[in-house]
């Protein structure tokens, strides 16, 4: 009787141990990789909407013409390019150094997920799109962006409830909202820059910096 019940006590304990373990970790993956996304991209999209403010807004069909639009188009985002990738290039090495960041099981389990279904998305649109007359397989592709906030959103819901912070269930109807918005104007259209700049701001920079302050404390 006291070997079982030792026996019990030490399983038990293992298994507390492993949701120890599993509950360890940065609640999201790549927060720096994220925030430097969101943060680049978003503000050269601000910056450029903020030029169309001044100079005035192009009409819809034709280039762009304003020297400051010309500029921030040609070489902000060239910077927000090179940023990026080396942020990229920075993740990998930190992710198969050894120092790499540790996750939490539930974050591995939710990103990798979305990833994965992100992935299966665009090949299937591929598919479905690949024997369509250009305009219909433009119109179709015009879907994929919307679906990326949804699973953006998705992959922050059940972060915020796995990582107990509800603050991001904010974040998650944020992405959901966004991607309502992006459906209703269109993809091609000046507004939808307006919306794809405002969920770079709040939904990826925003939520990833205020991760990244809140793992270093």
């Amino acid at each position: 009787m006291t070997h079982s019940s030792s026996s019990r006590d030490e399983a038990d304990l293992a298994y507390l141990k492993r949701l120890a373990v599993a509950g360890r970790g940065q609640p999201a993956p790549f927060l720096l990789l994220i925030a430097v996304f969101g943060g680049a991209y978003g503000f050269a999209l601000l910056a450029i909407l903020t030029a169309f403010v001044i100079e005035g807004l192009p009409q819809p069909g034709t280039p762009v013409t304003g020297p400051i639009s010309n500029f921030l188009g040609s070489w902000v985002i060239t910077g927000s390019h090179v940023i990026f990738f080396a942020t990229v290039a920075w993740t990998i090495w930190r992710t198969l150094g050894p120092n790499r960041v540790r996750l939490s099981r539930s974050a591995t389990a939710t990103w990798s997920g979305s990833f994965i279904a992100l992935v299966a998305t665009f090949v299937i649109f591929h598919l479905v799109t690949r024997n369509e007359a250009a305009p219909d397989a433009t119109k179709i592709a015009q879907v994929i962006w919307p679906v990326v906030l949804i699973l953006w959103g998705a992959a922050w819901w059940t972060t915020a409830i796995a990582s107990d912070r509800r603050w991001l269930i904010a974040v998650a109807i944020g992405s959901f909202g966004a991607a309502a918005a992006l459906a209703w104007v269109g993809t091609a259209s000046l507004a939808a820059l307006v919306v794809m700049c405002a969920s770079l701001i709040l939904l990826a920079f925003a939520p990833a910096m205020i991760l990244i302050r809140e793992t270093r404390r």
